[in-house]
């Protein structure tokens, strides 16, 4: 299962206490791992970094319920001025800890395998 990891504790919270949540991504690690899976599929949310996700990581598992990639050109004095980035609507399945991270190759988003799955809320 692909993760979406670094995200903020307070949009966390919300996609737990509301249960449906949209997110704007802008992370390129993120937008890869979102464009690894298929509206319906499931993902893995925390709020640690790929780096420090380890056995036991506590996260969210969520369905896709939408998801959109976009591209804007900004007029700002930088080196590259076009940005990515990735809306997707989450729905909360319930939580799991992580058995072990798999490493993304180039152009790849981090995934997990699961264990130990307890069962928060069912909508």
């Amino acid at each position: 299962m692909y993760a979406l990891t670094c995200i903020t504790p307070r949009a966390y919270k919300e996609l737990l206490t509301q249960g449906i949540k949209t997110f704007e991504l802008r992370s390129a690690h993120n937008i890869n791992s979102l464009t690894q899976v298929d509206v319906g599929e499931a993902v893995f949310i925390t709020c640690k970094t790929g780096e420090d996700m380890t056995r036991e990581t506590e996260g969210i598992i969520a369905i896709v319920k939408s998801a959109s990639v976009h591209n804007t050109r900004q007029a700002m004095d930088f080196d590259e001025y076009e940005i990515t980035t990735a809306r997707v609507q989450l729905a909360l399945v319930n939580t799991a800890k992580v058995k072990d991270v798999v490493r993304p190759e180039t152009g790849k988003g981090v995934s997990v395998e699961l264990e130990k799955v307890t069962y928060y809320r069912i909508s």
